[in-house]
């Protein structure tokens, strides 16, 4: 990210003990206190929307997926239909 031009602001409001504390790790990172809230908050950014993303499942239900895969059932007639409305060109196209 780094040479994108800055045009956003945030603020917020912290007790004087978080702001000591942040300032100090910045300093020992040797960034600005903006630099490292802004990095901070965009490594925990990141980390929550990868959690969101992700499908978690317990063995019991992964097992199920998994035989699913393995052994699918047969078309019934309700997909045979959306398969074959899937080949209609008309499906695909954009209309305003």
């Amino acid at each position: 990210m780094a040479g994108l031009a800055k045009t956003e602001r945030l603020e917020l409001r912290i007790s004087p003990d978080v702001k000591s504390e942040i300032e100090t790790a910045a300093q020992i990172s040797r960034v600005s206190v903006s630099q490292f809230i802004a990095d901070s908050a965009l490594e925990r950014a990141a980390n929550v929307i990868s959690e969101h993303s992700r499908i978690k499942l317990t063995e019991e239900s992964w097992n199920a997926v998994m035989e699913a895969l393995e052994n699918p059932p047969a078309p019934n007639e309700r997909l045979r239909r959306a398969a074959a409305l899937s080949r209609e060109e008309a499906t695909w196209e954009w209309k305003r």
